[in-house]
């Protein structure tokens, strides 16, 4: 049959708190910090990876959301008649160079992924890939 799912990670509140701090200088990490994140934390590679990806959706639905509140409360005024202040047409424009900025970065993790993946001998032990049931079932060099 199928592989059999690892029950739900409880994360603690220290590595919640340093995960967040990772994620809030830079919403990708490479493999080498990913690594780094996950010894320090006693987690897998997996459960941090699977973190970032989880917490990257949670920050694209709430920037949609505000996006969607804030053009409904321009939408409301505008029906009424009330011209959008300055300062909502400048949030508008920061918003966008923000997202602009963001491309580049996503763009800028890629392009260093692609070289992480093609460059040099890998520095990870097979046993931070899999389980010990698993790395007992590899053959040894």
């Amino acid at each position: 049959m199928g592989k059999c799912r690892r029950p739900r990670t409880a994360f603690t509140s220290q590595q919640l708190l340093e995960l967040e701090n990772q994620f809030k200088l830079n919403k990708y990490l490479s493999r080498p910090k990913r690594f780094e994140v996950a010894t320090s934390l006693m987690l897998t590679e997996t459960q941090v990876k699977i973190w970032f990806q989880n917490r990257r959706m949670k920050w694209k639905r709430s920037r949609k959301g505000k996006e969607q509140g804030l053009s409904n409360h321009s939408d409301r005024k505008r029906s009424e008649g009330i011209a959008p202040s300055k300062d909502a047409q400048d949030d508008d424009e920061e918003e966008e160079e923000e997202e602009e900025e963001e491309d580049v970065d996503f763009q800028r993790s890629e392009r260093d992924t692609d070289i992480l993946r093609h460059n040099g001998p890998l520095r990870y032990s097979p046993e931070s890939f899999c389980s010990e049931e698993e790395s007992g079932a590899l053959p040894s060099p």
